[in-house]
């Protein structure tokens, strides 16, 4: 006899994936990078494009000095409007609310499904927002003596480089404290930029007040966010030697306290934008289309920054340390969920470009590091630097290798996985080969 039991319930959790782009746009990222900047010289030789300029439909706009994130990415005031008209965000609720909290980021999946928003977006109008409310707090109350903006009409270049007086602060304060407390740089990077290290254990470990250990994590934090917040348009790119034709930007290891920039030569098409007038109604068809095409341009430098932002801020301390047990996992799916962008644009962008590193140039597919790459390295690395040292007697087990990848980079694997990852690299043997070859015992 079958037992009929009760129908199980099915919970279907709504998603808001994004659109494929346009063919046009797509043939765009498909270009090479040297491909790209000849394409924009050709567009910016075209007669068309001088009579566009001198009509005042359109405008080039050269950053110059520290440029405010959300700006360089053209994520603007105007943008920000029309993600709420787009979304309908004013009508569901109190939006002010959830988007200004201090843990809006760590709800982001929670939100996209109230509003209904693609996760990428989202988070891009939540970062906007943390910005106005750092902005509010005093971090950077006159933000437009600081910064080029993209819609005054009468703009004008700034002759010499701007920056923050705000970003100095946090920055002093760390360097004072790491001297007070004598915190070196490799204590500084093991311990404050590990999300998983609690400040009692940070303080036990190097005899400092917990009190301290929390001050610096505020401070770290404020550095960080700050530093994510901008990108440093530079006359030379650091450190001065000859880059790659697809090196998109410079990622500068600074000191005291360790911490990191991110950087861009003036030289370089990333540099600059064009401003396009809405109000095309006297423009002929084959103008429209040449804007369409300046607008595309903008979009590919936009996007390309973007993810190149993205990288940056998650792998950033691997760019304080440049010490690659500290690189982590991550995806192309990962990248276009939490950029917004489909993953055949991301799959684009990631090709034939490259970020230059106090340790060398690497393609940006680079930082998206497999678990296999992770555990490949714990093993090639980690593992015998504790062996020399005598931190260890034997060789990782692959529970003890799942259980650093759950605690130090909250990837949570089963023993199975890991050795299906380890079996994937002929010159990683297994644990009892490893063992044999230290002269351990069983």
């Amino acid at each position: 006899m079958r037992i009929i039991g009760p129908r199980p319930q099915i919970t279907v959790i709504p998603t808001i994936r994004s659109a494929r782009p346009p063919e046009e746009y797509m043939e765009l990222l498909t270009k090479s990078e040297r491909a790209f900047r000849q394409y924009i010289q050709q567009t910016e030789s075209d007669p068309l494009f001088n009579q566009l300029i001198e009509d005042g439909c359109v405008r080039k706009t050269h950053f110059r000095g520290r440029i405010p994130r959300f700006l360089y990415e053209e994520y603007q005031d105007r943008q920000f409007v029309e993600f709420l008209q787009k979304y309908d965000i004013e009508n569901k609720g109190d939006w002010q609310q959830d988007f200004f909290r201090d843990d809006a980021r760590q709800r982001v999946k929670e939100l996209s499904v109230k509003y209904r928003v693609p996760r990428g977006h989202l988070i891009h109008a939540l970062e906007y927002c943390r910005f106005l409310k750092r902005s509010w707090e005093g971090y950077d109350v006159d933000i437009n003596r600081h910064h080029i903006r993209l819609d005054d009409e009468e703009f004008r270049e700034p002759a010499l480089p701007q920056t923050y007086s705000e970003a100095n602060e946090p920055i002093a304060e760390l360097a004072e404290l790491m001297e007070e407390y004598e915190i070196t740089e490799p204590e500084f990077t093991e311990n404050f930029l590990a999300a998983t290290v609690e400040p009692e254990d940070i303080a036990e470990d190097l005899g400092i007040p917990v009190s301290a250990v929390r001050n610096i994590c505020d401070l770290v934090e404020r550095v960080q966010i700050i530093s994510s917040m901008q990108v440093n348009v530079v006359d030379q790119p650091i450190p001065q030697r000859r880059q790659r034709v697809d090196t998109v930007a410079t990622v500068c290891r600074l000191n005291n306290p360790p911490r990191a920039e991110i950087q861009v030569d003036t030289e370089v098409i990333y540099n600059s934008r064009y401003v396009i007038k809405p109000d095309s109604e006297e423009l002929d068809k084959d103008a429209i289309d040449f804007i369409e095409r300046l607008s595309l341009i903008n979009q590919r430098k936009s996007l390309t920054f973007r993810i190149v932002m993205f990288i940056y801020e998650y792998q950033y301390r691997y760019f304080v340390s440049g010490n690659e047990l500290h690189l982590k996992p991550l995806s192309q799916a990962q990248i276009s969920r939490e950029t917004g962008e489909h993953e055949s644009s991301v799959s684009r962008i990631l090709r034939d470009k490259a970020l230059d590193t106090s340790e060398g140039e690497f393609s940006l597919k680079f930082f998206c590091q497999s678990k296999g790459d992770i555990i490949h390295r714990l093993i090639d690395i980690r593992e015998k630097k504790e062996l020399k040292s005598g931190d260890r007697e034997k060789p990782f087990s692959d529970m003890e290798l799942a259980e650093i990848l759950a605690q130090e980079y909250d990837i949570k694997i089963s023993r199975r996985t890991v050795t299906y990852y380890r079996n994937k690299f002929r010159d990683t043997p297994k644990f009892y080969t490893r063992q044999r070859q230290t002269g351990g015992t069983n």
